[in-house]
């Protein structure tokens, strides 16, 4: 096996540590609340589904963002995978709500990626716990 095939077993492509680097960059500017970088990441086509929302474009993601999404606090990711454009996350949000209560949950993140590496697709699923199908 060919050095660069070792390195590329090991560490991914230089297309996947690409990505990987870019969905870490989301988090930390999340994190951090910066908002019109986070929107920089997106294609001004992008469509973000998030647990049964849709937001059609760029204008609609960044109304989410800067005035619906009320929480703050930090992200854990736990695990990422990078398949062919698209990027798996699994982790837990810790944080904050819009009154200051207490908020904790799982999270998966799909990102689907388009040529110039910008967000086309995101998708967002809470883990609300095992009790929620039972209700």
């Amino acid at each position: 096996m060919s050095p660069q095939k070792l390195l590329e077993k090991q560490y991914g492509s230089p297309l996947d540590r690409s990505l990987q680097t870019i969905v870490r960059k989301y988090y930390k500017l999340i994190d951090e609340h910066k908002i019109d970088e986070v929107l920089d990441l997106f294609s001004q086509t992008a469509q973000y589904l998030r647990c049964g929302e849709v937001y059609n474009g760029i204008k609609a993601i960044e109304k989410f963002y800067k005035h619906e999404r009320k929480i703050k606090g930090s992200h854990d990711l736990q695990n990422l995978w990078i398949i062919g454009p698209t990027a798996i996350v699994e982790g837990v949000f810790r944080g904050k709500g819009a009154e200051g209560q207490p908020k904790k949950v799982g999270f998966a993140d799909f990102f689907r990626f388009n040529e110039e590496s910008q967000i086309q697709d995101r998708h967002t699923y809470l883990m609300l716990g095992s009790s929620y199908v039972r209700e």
